[in-house]
């Protein structure tokens, strides 16, 4: 399925929506993580990012206004736009971003920090 005119529109406004979120409320961040997966039953997000050689993951009770508004368009696009499980929405500092979809593999790019995994998205260097 080719992307939509709309689906366009969503990527660009989960990366504004995401790097506006960053610019307020973590000064000196270098790169971020948005990781928004979905399938028939459910779908939620989870996210971190990087400041000072530091990796921190996003408080979803913190951040619940964020996390509510940047789910509602991820999960606009899944329902409309190219088929996927996870996709991942990766911005730097300077106003770049990079938006990647997996569509077989629900695990891929998890974000953990759990059994010494570093809060970065998994496969990611």
């Amino acid at each position: 399925m080719n992307p939509t005119q709309r689906d366009s529109e969503l990527v660009v406004e989960l990366a504004k929506t995401f790097i506006t979120m960053m610019e307020n409320r973590f000064s000196g961040w270098s790169r971020a993580f948005f990781r928004f997966s979905a399938d028939e039953q459910q779908y939620g997000s989870n996210g971190s990012f990087e400041r000072d050689g530091e990796v921190s993951l996003f408080s979803a009770l913190a951040l619940s206004e964020f996390f509510d508004h940047m789910n509602g368009m991820a999960h606009e696009l899944w329902r409309g736009g190219p088929k996927f499980q996870v996709m991942l929405l990766t911005i730097h500092s300077d106003f770049d971003y990079r938006v990647d979809f997996e569509p077989l593999d629900a695990a891929r790019w998890s974000i953990s920090k759990f059994d010494g995994a570093s809060g970065l998205p998994a496969g990611l260097a």
